[in-house]
């Protein structure tokens, strides 16, 4: 039996949870890493990938809600889900601060709106980082 040492993740996640499976990738290996004795630092959605925190998908009955379960996933591993807010307000995903009204905004916590820097910043906090 091999001991591994606890490895720390960041996660980029760059697909709208529609395209392919790479948000269904993400979620899987966020928890196998867990399993494992890992830890995930953070979840980083870019580009389409800001997709995955609208409070507003409406998956079809066969396919995987990631929404809930991004959100459980936080919740249960006390997981950062931060969302580009430039890439967001662009693709309309949007928090009520930015929102043109507050009933409007369609990302709500655990996600949250930052800036690129907070990325950065958790890959220079020795975390390894998988982009997918």
């Amino acid at each position: 039996m091999t001991n591994t040492i606890p490895t720390r993740f960041t996660l980029m996640v760059t697909n709208s949870p529609f395209d392919a499976r790479n948000a269904h990738s993400a979620l899987s290996f966020c928890a196998a890493a867990i399993e494992q004795g890992h830890s995930i630092t953070q979840v980083f959605f870019y580009q389409k990938g800001v997709h995955n925190a609208s409070s507003l998908l409406q998956p079809n009955a066969d396919e995987l809600d990631v929404y809930s379960k991004w959100c459980d996933l936080a919740k249960k591993h006390a997981i950062n889900l931060n969302v580009c807010v430039t890439a967001a307000s662009r693709r309309g995903v949007v928090d009520a601060q930015l929102a043109p009204e507050p009933n409007y905004a369609n990302l709500v916590w655990p996600f949250t709106q930052v800036g690129l820097t907070a990325y950065f910043e958790a890959l220079n906090n020795n975390s390894v980082n998988i982009q997918l």
